[in-house]
């Protein structure tokens, strides 16, 4: 196992409207991690309101190995994160913990994680993450696959028991982005996430990318990290959230070489009505919801014929 002596573990998260939940995880995080690395966290802020600036500031303001990085301009997910990484402070030799604002570690996560990472056996890890109260848990991400001929993505155990999870790390296909941890020059090689998506299927790329550039995506069943799904957009999925993953399915479609004709008919055609049906089916405002996801199609469709602008 290699010793984390010398390297500096960053723990990189972007905030939008979210100060109590960021202040929060920003608060519980160690400043040194289990394998000795001193622990920076650095904080993007995504232009947020001034109200909610202003709580953030005052929540994380005077908090040691903190930094805040303002920006005018919301610059989605992955560019938040580019952003981040690119900074000089980080150095290729680090390890990055991408982590969404909404999420809280539990004990023996961020160990198990760095077990995992400093063994060699896998380029990125992620923990399981979870979801629920305390008496009632239930898993949110543990491994995914990535179907090309559907240009879908699936969860792996998908709102089962914690017993029921794998009790040792193994490979994965796909990553979510909410708690991926990497060494810097590993995201750097890769490009970090792809420009013009903004928000969702940024991850996917990310993971399609990373395996085919011979990259191993490992789970950690024994680190654990709670995911408030939904947190930052209200109750159920958000007409944000219906809008750019019904667009990005076909901007990730179209940067990995499948034809808009695969999402328009059988079974990927199936796939691009599913999500108009689940906003159908949500218990408030399903109408304005479904037409977010309608022109997140139609817009998809259109730009899916546009040359191939992402980094690689």
């Amino acid at each position: 196992m290699t010793s984390g002596t010398g390297s500096v573990l960053h723990v990189l998260t972007v905030h939008f409207n979210t100060p109590d939940l960021t202040s929060r995880l920003v608060k519980e995080l160690p400043r040194e991690s289990p394998h000795g690395r001193a622990v920076v966290v650095h904080v993007l802020d995504n232009c947020s309101t001034p109200a909610n600036l202003c709580a953030l500031r005052a929540g994380i303001d005077g908090l040691p190995g903190v930094t805040l990085d303002i920006r005018t301009t919301n610059m989605g997910f992955g560019g938040g994160m580019n952003a981040l990484v690119s900074s000089s402070d980080v150095k290729d030799d680090d390890v990055i913990w991408l982590l969404n604002p909404d999420t809280r570690l539990r004990a023996g996560c961020l160990e198990s994680l760095e077990d995992e990472l400093d063994s060699g056996e896998f380029d990125l890890v992620s923990p399981l993450i979870y979801s629920g109260n305390e008496l009632d848990p239930w898993i949110w991400y543990c491994g995914g696959s990535i179907s090309v001929r559907e240009v879908r993505v699936k969860h792996q155990l998908y709102g089962r028991r914690l017993a029921d999870a794998p009790r040792r790390a193994f490979e994965t296909e796909f990553i979510t982005g909410a708690a991926p941890m990497m060494r810097a020059s590993t995201f750097r090689t890769l490009g970090g996430f792809p420009s013009g998506y903004f928000l969702y299927w940024e991850d996917t790329y990310f993971s399609w990318s990373a395996r085919e550039r011979g990259c191993r995506l490992g789970v950690v069943p024994s680190a654990h990290l709670w995911h408030a799904v939904g947190a930052s957009s209200g109750t159920g999925q958000s007409q944000t959230f219906y809008y750019w993953s019904s667009r990005n399915r076909f901007t990730f479609a179209r940067d990995i070489g499948v034809s808009r004709r695969r999402l328009a008919f059988g079974k990927g055609g199936i796939e691009t009505l599913r999500t108009i049906g689940k906003a159908l089916r949500e218990t408030e405002g399903r109408l304005p919801k479904a037409i977010a996801a309608t022109r997140g199609i139609f817009e998809g469709f259109t730009q899916a014929g546009k040359p191939h602008r992402c980094r690689r």
